[in-house]
């Protein structure tokens, strides 16, 4: 039970489940969601999920590159060495999570979360990644859910 509201632990402020895909999350939610299952493969998430995150990232890694350019203004633009180790730091911190996410967000478009391989090939790649990832969900995605039981099975007794 989560102590503050008296909800069990995996409903969210919005009333859905942890593991569930939550379709229209709003901003926060989608934050809040990426962060608690940063390590999570299995399940899916929704779109909102999903472009929320990578908005959100993509302001960090952005804010990351140009606040310090601020500070050496004689910098070629996005060149300033503290911007690149703070971005490459923001996507090291993040890289596992937002495989995770990703890949959750191809299982609800029915689709293996091993897709995102094709982001080693150049261009392409990222291009059909990008349109799996904007497909909409589909319900025989839910064959990636956690089914009732398999993490119990998965779980020594000592």
């Amino acid at each position: 039970m989560n102590h503050n509201d008296g909800q069990p632990d995996d409903v969210q402020p919005g009333g859905v489940a942890l593991r569930d895909p939550f379709v229209g999350a709003p901003f926060t939610e989608a934050v809040r969601r990426f962060w608690r299952k940063y390590t999570v493969f299995t399940g899916r998430a929704s779109r909102s999920e999903f472009w929320w995150w990578w908005l959100t990232s993509f302001a960090i890694g952005l804010v990351l590159q140009l606040v310090p350019q601020a500070f050496t203004p004689d910098a070629p633009l996005l060149e300033n060495p503290v911007g690149s180790y703070l971005f490459v730091l923001w996507a090291v911190v993040t890289l596992i999570g937002g495989l995770a996410l990703g890949a959750r967000r191809l299982h609800d478009a029915n689709r293996s979360g091993f897709w995102q391989f094709l982001h080693v090939l150049p261009g392409i790649g990222s291009l059909v990644l990008f349109v799996m990832f904007v497909l909409p969900s589909n319900p025989k995605g839910t064959r990636f859910d956690l089914q009732p039981g398999a993490a119990a099975a998965t779980t020594r007794k000592r």
